[in-house]
């Protein structure tokens, strides 16, 4: 059966948040619970990542499991995101580089 090209690429994205993206943010989150700061490559993971979500939004809102899926995510990406920018006001300006 031949699925329509909208539905394949949203397959292959729920695929990816599962297998590649919400592990990574799990395990950045962890890190952040450890009072760590983020490194570049984590900043520029979660820039792609709000990136991807725009365009999800954008062609893929109008299914409602869709839209409950990546709202879940994108609430997760907020709490991590304030969580990063918590650690890195709680860093002295003594030792900012």
């Amino acid at each position: 059966m031949h699925q329509p090209a909208n539905e394949q690429l949203m397959i292959v994205m729920l695929q990816d948040l599962v297998q590649q993206s919400l592990p990574r943010t799990f395990a950045i989150r962890q890190k952040l619970e450890r009072g760590e700061v983020l490194l570049g490559s984590e900043m520029e993971f979660f820039v792609e990542m709000l990136d991807r979500f725009r365009r999800c939004e954008r062609d893929f809102m109008h299914d409602a499991q869709c839209k409950v899926i990546f709202t879940t995510v994108a609430h997760l990406l907020y709490e991590v995101a304030n969580m990063a920018m918590q650690n890195e006001q709680a860093i002295p300006p003594s030792q900012v580089a």
